[in-house]
């Protein structure tokens, strides 16, 4: 069997994204791969499993957060009036009672 190597551009083609964000994720030791002169290179074969692993790995957390959120009861989430509260009346100006004794004006 042979493995077959890639450099840092093949890869992040492969992964989708962009070779600066290959050689961070390298650099941090997340992605497998060693430096070879100026540029990294990468056995497309130990990528491929680090993808699987991952994807097993986010799929089961996803799966227990799905379970954790479905046993426990939302308390957590304000509930919402169902209507909105009327805005309040003006108030009443009094009117003073001497206009209503002295009869219509001239």
């Amino acid at each position: 069997m042979t493995a077959e190597t890639i450099n840092a551009e093949q890869c992040a083609e492969l992964l989708h994204c962009t070779e600066q964000r290959i050689e961070e994720l390298t650099r941090s030791g997340e992605l497998p791969g060693m430096k070879f002169g100026r540029g990294w290179i990468y056995v497309k074969a130990d990528l491929l499993a680090y993808i699987a692993e991952r994807a097993r790995k986010e799929a089961e957390e996803r799966r227990q957060d799905l379970n954790a959120r479905k046993s426990v009861p939302r308390l957590d989430i304000p509930l919402r009036p169902r209507r909105q509260a009327p805005p309040p009346l003006p108030v009443p100006v009094p009117v003073p009672a001497k206009a209503f004794a002295q009869g219509p004006r001239p």
